[in-house]
């Protein structure tokens, strides 16, 4: 018979025992359960990369689709008949944007995505580098930006796009501090792109590209860069300028901007159809006179340069490709690529 001490003994040692047994219950559960989190994580990222590739091959298949709308350009007609709706819709793309209307947000269901589409004249916004003195003041002040800032700003980028080395009022040539810190020359030439404004002297981002969300409105700036461009010949569109755009016109009343955005919708008032536009400059002066002044300075169906703008879209996970093509003929030329998650 045992005693009570061995008794005691058997006890602890049980007790020890299934403390054990608990513990590895424990690192085996904790080992488990690891286990299961690092495959549902490597499922999720398999999955999010699975859907990032599949929404980048849809938004490159934006630029096949534009080439098909500008080859189509040839087939377009007042009246077609005996096409089905794909075909019309197209054909309607290819029409306006013979006519310099943008194509915006075109969409199209592939495969498990959708492409959502956006071809614009490059000609609906400002070169940068036909700018004076006074579109620049426009410029400046539709965006917010500080009227203090405007002599430094402009002085700076004629100083950069000019060819002397002859320094304006407020504005900064080579041997200026702010470019021997950083060690480059003035340009004194062209831009080349909207983005080299961040090289001149007094540009930054919140300039080219707005202020952050939680800016107060009132002083927010908006952004110049979403209204300029590099490439583009020089003449407004408006038949597809934003009303930003035209605003920055010089001496172009709101009331005016007011009548081309209406107009421009055509009879049925509604984007995306046949009658957009205005068919010539007579026509848009016809209906609004107080367009002459402005009759050297804008355009209706000149299309030397095409932003087009594809979004790729696959269970909420984007990806956005665009870029400026040059328009020679039915081909589209690169001169600008971007591509990028949205």
């Amino acid at each position: 018979m045992k005693s009570a001490r061995t008794k005691c003994r058997d006890v602890v040692r049980r007790g020890s025992a299934l403390i054990v047994a608990l513990w590895m219950i424990l690192l085996l559960s904790m080992l488990i359960a690891s286990f299961a989190f690092d495959m549902h994580v490597e499922a999720d990222i398999t999955s999010y990369y699975r859907k990032r590739v599949k929404s980048q091959f849809i938004a490159q298949s934006g630029l096949e689709l534009s080439k098909l709308i500008l080859a189509k350009l040839q087939d377009v007609a007042e009246d077609d008949v005996g096409v089905d709706e794909l075909e019309d819709q197209l054909l309607t793309a290819a029409y306006n944007l013979s006519r310099g209307v943008a194509i915006r947000d075109m969409t199209r269901e592939i495969g498990e995505g959708t492409l959502r589409l956006t071809i614009e004249p490059e000609e609906g916004r400002r070169n940068v580098n036909q700018l004076s003195d006074r579109d620049w003041e426009e410029i400046l002040d539709q965006a917010n930006i500080p009227e203090t800032l405007w002599a430094e700003l402009i002085d700076c980028f004629m100083d950069w796009t000019d060819g002397d080395d002859l320094r304006r009022l407020h504005g900064a040539e080579s041997d200026d501090p702010f470019y021997q810190r950083r060690g480059y020359e003035v340009k004194n030439a062209p831009v080349d792109t909207v983005d080299e404004l961040l090289l001149i002297k007094g540009f930054d981002e919140e300039i080219l590209y707005g202020s952050p969300r939680d800016t107060p409105p009132e002083h927010a700036m908006r952004g110049i860069a979403y209204w300029l461009t590099a490439w583009s010949h020089g003449k407004v569109n408006i038949n597809t300028a934003s009303r930003e755009v035209l605003l920055t016109l010089p001496d172009i009343d709101e009331w005016i901007v007011d009548e081309i955005l209406e107009l421009r919708l055509g009879e049925d008032g509604e984007p995306g159809t046949r009658d957009d536009g205005f068919d010539s400059i007579e026509e848009a002066l016809g209906l609004i006179p107080a367009l002459q002044p402005h009759r050297d300075r804008i355009t209706v169906s000149d299309v030397h340069y095409l932003r087009i703008t594809s979004i790729g879209e696959v269970d909420n996970v984007q990806n956005v490709v665009w870029g400026v093509m040059r328009v020679e003929g039915a081909e589209l030329v690169p001169v600008y690529w971007r591509e990028e998650p949205l």
